[in-house]
């Protein structure tokens, strides 16, 4: 697909796993294009879950692999969780019906919203969510996932550069505020900012771009493709909107030692 639409490189970040690398890479080089090597790590702050966009790291450094082993079991704990809240309101759920609608190692809330509507439930993934999966809903449960430094650092010991993922996630609400945290963010080794999003409208965008140049971080963006689970989404285009030039691998390959 990636190759359809004319892209010359594609950054696979899958959650908390580097499982599909080597299938993606194989596959890339039947079409001359370019994998990046990514992950998107679930890691927390004050305010809430942050995504950890990794870039350009050597995927078997052990200590990074550790890493996202934690946040796995994590999160299978917390998919336990999520079904027990859902029977307790009434939508019960047999967790071998989710697994299999998982392809590799990761059980997310897209494969619950999924079992729920083949259970009939809900319509569509997205009134899954607004009904009971967003976060703070009412069959929420929070993972336990690694400090966001704790992330970032894992992320460059493995010649990585560490990225922000869609930072209006994080609710910090004043430019102060985003300014303070980055600014810690950087000192742990941040090596930039996701502007582009299709989550972030063109005031956020200017906002966070704003804010890279102002702490010399690099100014990032992705489509958020999810396939199926996403399909107002474009892989390359997200919402239509997002276009990110091959020079950003550039600058993220220069932050990268491995």
């Amino acid at each position: 697909m990636a190759a359809r639409i004319g892209l010359a490189a594609l950054a696979l970040t899958d959650h908390d796993t580097t499982e599909a690398l080597d299938a993606a890479r194989a596959r890339a080089a039947e079409h001359g294009l370019e994998i990046i090597d990514g992950c998107e790590i679930t890691a927390r702050s004050p305010s809430g879950i942050v995504h950890v966009l990794a870039y350009g790291f050597d995927e078997h450094d052990e200590d990074l692999q550790a890493l996202l082993t934690r946040v796995r079991e994590g999160r299978d704990a917390r998919n336990h969780t999520i079904l027990e809240k859902l029977a307790a309101l009434g939508v019960p759920l047999d967790y071998e019906d989710v697994r299999a609608l998982a392809i590799g190692q990761i059980v997310a809330r897209p494969h619950i919203a999924q079992a729920m509507v083949d259970r009939g439930y809900v319509d569509e993934l997205r009134e899954a969510f607004d009904r009971y999966l967003h976060d703070g809903g009412p069959a929420y449960a929070r993972a336990e996932v690694p400090e966001t430094e704790e992330a970032i650092r894992e992320v460059v010991a493995a010649g990585g550069a560490a990225v922000i993922a869609h930072p209006r996630s994080l609710k910090l609400g004043s430019k102060e505020a985003y300014e303070r945290v980055f600014t810690g963010y950087k000192e742990a080794g941040l090596a930039g900012i996701e502007v582009n999003h299709p989550s972030q409208d063109v005031n956020l965008r200017a906002r966070f771009a704003e804010l890279a140049e102002k702490l010399d971080l690099i100014p990032t963006g992705g489509s958020d493709f999810h396939g199926a689970n996403k399909p107002w989404i474009e892989l390359g285009k997200g919402d239509g909107s997002i276009e990110v030039g091959y020079e950003t691998w550039d600058r993220l390959r220069e932050a990268c030692s491995a």
